[in-house]
């Protein structure tokens, strides 16, 4: 997924790299399993915990009476496997990635060649000017925060444009 966000970022692209952007997609979606502990939602976890909890209780109270040392030791070598492969059987079926961001990246190859590179879509610009809110509300009490952001990045930014004359004062003179 690294590859293809690098890729995206180009200047320009050719056949070539939109077809390596395409191979990048294919090879994040094909291991994308890897993630599915971390994308799973509270409802996932919570049946797998419970699951894992019955299963676990199962397997406890199978009688291993009249079994052999080989075979007990072969059941214990199963149990833990068998919990896995449950845990992994409902993360699969209960996460997803079927999310808007996962949907347009899979448009990005078709859409290159029809209206060129992706970094006139950027956000970067916006979310930069956030950056001054952000800070003023840091600063704020956290009471009353609107008037207290709008004064807060006033001073700033007044501040800012005083120093921009003051330079272009010197280098007038």
């Amino acid at each position: 997924m690294t590859d293809f966000y690098l890729m995206t970022q180009y200047d320009s692209h050719t056949d070539k790299t939109v077809s390596y952007m395409q191979k990048y997609l294919h090879e994040f979606h094909e291991t994308k399993h890897v993630f599915l502990r971390c994308h799973a939602g509270k409802g996932a976890k919570r049946a797998t915990a419970e699951a894992h909890k019955v299963l676990l209780k199962e397997q406890t109270e199978t009688s291993v009476k009249g079994l052999t040392a080989s075979e007990k030791a072969k059941l214990r070598q199963e149990d833990p496997l068998e919990r896995r492969n449950l845990v992994d059987k409902i993360l699969r079926e209960a996460a997803y990635y079927n999310f808007s961001k996962m949907y347009l990246i899979s448009h990005y190859a078709e859409q290159i060649p029809k209206f060129g590179t992706l970094k006139q879509y950027s956000t970067d610009i916006s979310e930069c000017m956030h950056k001054g809110f952000k800070e003023a509300y840091r600063r704020s009490n956290k009471v009353n925060t609107t008037s207290q952001m709008i004064t807060n990045y006033t001073r700033d930014h007044t501040f800012i444009m005083n120093d921009l004359t003051i330079d272009v004062w010197n280098r007038i003179r």
